[in-house]
C-alpha cells in the first residue's frame, strides 16, 4: 500500500477553499484540514465516483504531515479499499494516493455543502455526530 509523503500539501480548489472557511467560521471545525479530510472519509464511505472531479485552481492547504497518524492511516486505507473493490489499479505512487484523498475530498465537500445548505453551526456539529454514531 503507497503511503501520502508527509512534506506534500493538501491543495483544494478555490471553491472548496472558501467552504472550508465558511465550516471554520461558524465554528463546526477548528482547522480547515479537519473539514477536507472529513469531506474525504463522507465520500468514500458513500463510494462517489470522484473522477469528474477537476483538480484546477488550487491553492496549498497545509502539509499530510499535520493529520494525526490514525486518520492519514485510515484515509490512504480507505482509497486502497474502494480502488481494489472497483478494480482499478492501485495508486503508484505518494502523489497518487494524494491526489484521489483531494478528489474524494472534493467531491464530498459538494455533498455536505447541499446536506447543510441553510444550517447553522451546532446544527452541523449535530449532523455530524448523527454520521459518525
Amino acid at each position: 500500500m503507497k503511503h501520502m509523503n508527509k512534506e506534500m500539501k493538501f491543495r483544494p480548489t478555490a471553491t472548496a477553499n472558501s467552504y472550508l472557511k465558511l465550516l471554520q467560521k461558524k465554528e463546526v471545525f477548528d482547522r480547515a484540514v479537519d473539514a477536507y479530510v472529513f469531506a474525504a472519509a463522507y465520500a468514500l464511505k458513500r463510494d462517489v465516483n470522484p473522477s469528474q472531479v477537476s483538480l484546477n485552481h488550487r491553492s496549498e492547504l497545509v502539509e499530510v504531515g499535520i493529520l494525526d497518524e490514525d486518520v492519514r492511516l485510515a484515509l490512504e486505507a480507505g482509497v486502497h479499499a474502494i480502488v481494489k473493490r472497483h478494480g482499478k489499479p492501485e495508486p503508484k505512487d505518494s502523489g497518487s494516493v494524494l491526489d484521489l484523498v483531494t478528489r474524494y475530498a472534493e467531491a464530498g465537500l459538494e455533498l455536505l455543502k447541499e446536506r447543510w445548505e441553510g444550517k447553522t453551526g451546532v446544527q452541523i456539529q449535530d449532523d455530524i455526530r448523527k454520521m459518525i454514531a
